[in-house]
């Protein structure tokens, strides 16, 4: 297939990526700064929303998640590989790993010796963000995580696209968290819409984890500096001829914990 075809193909190839049902009926391209604690320097993701894809381009790496068309494309320009897997595949490799008879008894004295706290969201109120615009923040913790994430009401987007942009879609593993910062992200909008009216949904701007480890508190940040409309450069969604394909990361990690799962055990 010609190269301009396969761009146009993954810009354009889903049918309902322009219809009124779409997640993002207009364009939003995101730039994203994310601060690593274990990374020598921030990265930036530019973040493509259209129709029913959303395009993560981070250097020469680029991802297509199409949810129309239910998989995910992973183009690896400095390798010249590129991967195509299902949302199914997605999710199986997603799900929790089973758990032996002995981690099951392992993690049962864990849980009974330090139960989980509840998820709790605590309103913050207006803050200034790294863009320089105002996010209605919240803080959501629960003892061992601490969430602090800010929305910008300026945007109106539906509960279908704030799921997508925060993670809590399939087929991605859907945790209580990600219900908490979908009830912050409504609630405002839903005040001034009134009860029967459809709730829209701010974007979720600005994201700070921070995890609790032994060696003290961990804080990943995930901010967008910039929004505009543009549509993502078509070379970067250019499967170059010759390209190899592979499995993706997710999907080869899946099978090498099979395989470490079925290795015969040796009676004595």
């Amino acid at each position: 297939m010609p190269r301009k075809l396969i761009c146009l193909f993954l810009l354009f190839g889903a049918s309902s990526a322009v219809a009124a049902t779409s997640l993002f009926p207009r364009p939003l391209h995101l730039v994203r700064k994310v601060q690593d604690p274990f990374a020598k320097a921030p990265r930036v993701v530019d973040q493509y929303c259209y129709g029913n894809v959303i395009v993560a381009v981070a250097g020469q790496r680029v991802t297509i998640t199409d949810y129309a068309a239910q998989q995910v494309t992973e183009i690896d320009h400095a390798h010249a590989t590129y991967s195509v897997t299902r949302f199914d595949e997605i999710a199986k490799a997603s799900a929790p790993p089973r758990r032996s008879p002995v981690r099951q008894a392992t993690a049962a004295a864990s849980a009974n010796a330090k139960p989980a706290e509840a998820w709790r969201t605590t309103p913050l109120g207006m803050r200034h963000s790294t863009s320089g615009r105002s996010v209605d923040s919240f803080e959501i913790g629960n003892g061992a995580t601490k969430i602090e994430v800010g929305f910008d009401r300026s945007y109106a987007l539906s509960r279908d696209a704030v799921e997508a942009l925060v993670g809590a879609s399939y087929p991605n593993v859907r945790r209580q968290e990600h219900d908490e910062m979908l009830r912050a992200a409504a609630v405002q909008s839903a005040a001034r819409s009134g009860a029967a009216a459809e709730p829209a949904y701010g974007l979720p701007s600005e994201k700070a984890i921070t995890y609790q480890t032994e060696g003290g508190a961990v804080t990943v940040r995930d901010s967008i500096v910039r929004v505009d409309g543009d549509l993502p450069p078509r070379d970067a969604l250019l499967i170059e001829p010759g390209a190899k394909r592979v499995d993706s990361r997710l999907v080869r990690l899946e099978h090498e914990m099979h395989d470490a799962d079925t290795i015969p055990i040796p009676h004595p």
